[in-house]
């Protein structure tokens, strides 16, 4: 833009660079979680969970992590289970303030309160869920170590090669309301929906499951940038059609925008493209929730990690089995396991008030509640603090700028028994991280990941 000055002079002011807009709406409104299901949920502390952790299904739950469901029979922005039926499928109460968008809507119910609803089915919580990630009332606790469950029965610690505990059948009717596998989505055969966690969102990969990009505007971008060629016979689908390039290609397109992989990728679930062009953005079905006080920050040793609204690395307290390796030695640590950072919490994080000095809870603002994969966890005092995927947040004292991780693998030992105490330990009957053990456990501060 040109603007003229007084005495003739010309002031040339350059135009904000264009920014890709996002694809994909927020994945929840207030009020709505999460929760991968079944083992996913990670109860188990052992070396196989942490290392190998699928999360094959992830469902629609409400604040405490219940699994949402839907009634066949219930007609397009209608309620019909009330009186009897209501007693066991508690309706999904709406926060007062939110607001419907997208697929979210919200139905008005006989006594006048609101309920929330996915693409017009009304949302239900099923009495006899009482964990996290169950389903139809089959808890994954009494897959795990001995553990107290959401009723406070004693369940678990099935002997190795022991029959597995037999599922209670599905409810006739009822159907679990699933975030992923996305089925909604008409999709070309060369595209499936994975969940990115480092693009925080549910995309766009190809067939070999690398991350698809879309481009917003027509100047083609750098040489880093790979475009993802449709088949010559293949016709449009959906909101997938094609153009040809001017170097002959015949290039997928969505929603009008040019389809891309990007070289730096090096392997599925890689989203390196975040951030290195500003008219490209994954190509995402749904984006997760991110709080107004974090944000993302890309590291060259850890790749990404969640940070403070300063830039500095967020932790989480994280647990293994003493000796059993537990995927403590991946990129990132051990994956996130959700039953266990509940687990830890606040109450077994054993972060007294020497531990405070350094390590600091990471505060949830006024207001803040639970949505996607974030809670808030509240302190006997009443602060509260942010947990993702069940676990607490933390900052560390040593971090001075972004991108300093000083308080990655910051560990600590705790022993039961008198073959595992060292010399001047006093041992333990049992130690308690929410799951009782009778052996050694580490506790450490690990970076927290998307």
């Amino acid at each position: 833009m040109r603007m003229r000055l007084g005495l003739g002079l010309v002031l040339v002011l350059s135009a904000a660079p264009a920014v890709a807009a996002p694809l994909g709406e927020v994945a929840t409104p207030p009020g709505i979680t999460l929760e991968p299901l079944g083992v996913s949920q990670g109860y188990e502390l052992g070396k196989q969970t942490a290392t190998f952790l699928p999360r094959e299904q992830i469902a629609y739950a409400d604040t405490s992590g219940k699994t949402l469901y839907t009634l066949d029979a219930d007609p397009a922005g209608k309620s019909t289970c009330v009186d009897a039926c209501a007693a066991d499928w508690k309706p999904a109460p709406v926060p007062r303030g939110a607001k419907a968008f997208g697929r979210w809507t919200q139905i008005k119910r006989g006594d006048g309160t609101l309920q929330w609803a996915l693409a017009g089915k009304a949302l239900y919580t099923f009495a006899k869920d009482i964990d996290p990630g169950s389903v139809f009332g089959n808890s994954p606790a009494r897959f795990g170590p001995q553990r107290r469950n959401g009723a406070g029965e004693v369940v678990g610690g099935r002997a190795y090669g022991a029959p597995a505990p037999k599922d209670l059948p599905p409810v006739p009717g009822w159907t679990p309301a699933l975030a992923f596998p996305v089925t909604s989505a008409v999709l070309p055969t060369d595209f499936a929906v994975k969940e990115v966690a480092d693009a925080l969102a549910l995309v766009l990969v190809t067939h070999d499951a690398m991350t698809v990009y879309a481009l917003d505007g027509k100047k083609e971008p750098g040489k880093s940038w790979l475009p993802v060629g449709a088949p010559q016979l293949s016709s449009a689908v959906g909101d997938f059609a094609f153009n040809v390039r001017a170097d002959g290609i015949k290039q997928w397109t969505y929603k009008g925008r040019g389809l891309y992989t990007y070289a730096l990728d090096l392997a599925p679930g890689d989203a390196n493209g975040i951030g290195a062009d500003k008219v490209m953005d994954v190509a995402a079905m749904a984006r997760y929730f991110l709080p107004p006080n974090v944000t993302v920050q890309t590291t060259l040793a850890r790749g990404k990690v969640l940070a403070s609204d300063k830039g500095l690395t967020l932790y989480r307290r994280e647990a293994h089995i003493d000796q059993t390796g537990a995927g403590h030695n991946l990129r990132r640590g051990q994956p996130i396991r959700p039953a266990v950072g509940r687990e830890i919490g606040l109450k077994n994080a054993r972060c007294d008030d020497a531990c405070r000095k350094h390590w600091h809870p990471y505060a949830a603002p006024a207001g803040a509640g639970a949505q996607g994969q974030w809670s808030v966890a509240v302190h006997p005092d009443g602060f509260r603090q942010w947990a993702y995927q069940g676990y607490p947040l933390w900052t560390y004292d040593g971090d001075a700028k972004p991108g300093d991780m000083n308080g990655n693998d910051d560990s600590m030992y705790a022993f039961s028994g008198m073959a595992h105490a060292p010399s001047g330990v006093a041992p333990e009957a049992l130690v308690d991280i929410g799951t009782p053990q009778d052996g050694g456990i580490g506790l450490y501060w690990l970076i927290a990941s998307p």
